[in-house]
């Protein structure tokens, strides 16, 4: 089969394990960057959807072929023209390992907290104000220490910890000031700097670990400098990962479960979660079992 993936760095280790996996399953994977494609709809051809690909600035467009099935796997810069990129392939029944609007409600942490919230999945408390709402009233609304996080953002970047309310509403001021949307919530303190990492595929959870922070960091992303290692979930932690990749549709999930005073509550859910780190920690094959869980998509598609 003839399969494509929406990556900005083909460099990158989840990327090239993924091609790994495609080529020892037989099949052949183009990687491109979404932001170098032009769509086009052509009022001479209805219902027909164009691609136009360009390498370099320096090379001539050239027309994509026709592909079996798409692996999305672009970061939070490319939502928009990789999400338009999904909505084409979806419009021409080619199955996508993570579909364009799954993609959209991950994206944003607040949308993604406030679905999953809505069917009783516990997240930490969280507070979303506009630019001209009282920022030291929506500190107040959540614990000190606070955590403030921009809406948009992967790998740790984009959360911030403020130690007291003052410095709270300091951040949220200056953020407000530079149009970032941003959420305020609950730090959990008793989770030592550590949180659960769930890969899910499908209906399984593929692998798990828990990641920790190091020298006094907050944030437990392997990018931050966090370490891995394995954990056993409860059964509570591994019914709420599923049901939180469900509910935001996500065929492939990284779900992200903080263990609170309360029980486990979902930090966050990412629609690209890396490999690299949880590859090299179960010692499990993942980008394989991608190309797999692939592999029955399309053949269900094509039954």
């Amino acid at each position: 089969m003839k399969l494509l993936m929406l990556c900005r760095e083909p460099r990158l280790y989840s990327c090239r394990r993924l091609l790994e996996a495609a080529t020892t399953c037989g099949h052949t994977l183009d990687i491109i960057d979404p932001n170098r494609c032009l769509l086009k709809l052509d009022q001479n051809q209805p219902g027909q959807f164009k691609i136009y690909y360009q390498a370099r600035f320096d090379q001539t467009p050239y027309l994509l072929p026709h592909y079996d099935a798409v692996i999305p796997r672009f970061g939070s810069a490319s939502t928009a023209m990789g999400c338009a990129l999904l909505r084409h392939f979806e419009a021409l029944k080619i199955p996508c390992l993570n579909g364009s609007q799954a993609f959209l409600n991950a994206r944003d942490k607040w949308h993604s907290l406030m679905l999953l919230q809505q069917q009783n999945i516990a997240v930490p408390a969280s507070a979303l104000c506009g630019n001209e709402f009282d920022a030291k009233y929506a500190v107040e609304q959540v614990r000190s220490p606070t955590i403030l996080k921009t809406l948009s953002g992967s790998q740790g970047i984009g959360v911030m910890l403020a130690e007291k309310r003052q410095s709270a509403v300091s951040i949220l001021e200056t953020l407000k000031q530079a149009n970032i949307a941003s959420l305020l919530q609950d730090f959990i303190g008793e989770a030592n700097g550590s949180d659960i990492r769930c890969f899910v595929v499908g209906d399984k959870i593929i692998a798990s670990m828990q990641r920790s922070g190091q020298n006094g960091e907050f944030r437990a992303n392997a990018h931050r400098g966090g370490q891995a290692q394995l954990i056993p979930l409860s059964e509570e932690e591994k019914s709420i990962a599923l049901k939180a990749a469900q509910i935001l549709g996500l065929e492939v999930a990284g779900v992200d479960i903080i263990r609170s005073n309360q029980g486990p509550l979902i930090l966050e859910v990412n629609a690209s979660p890396g490999l690299e780190l949880i590859e090299k920690t179960s010692k499990i094959d993942i980008a394989l079992q991608m190309i797999i869980y692939l592999e029955k998509l399309i053949h269900t598609d094509l039954i």
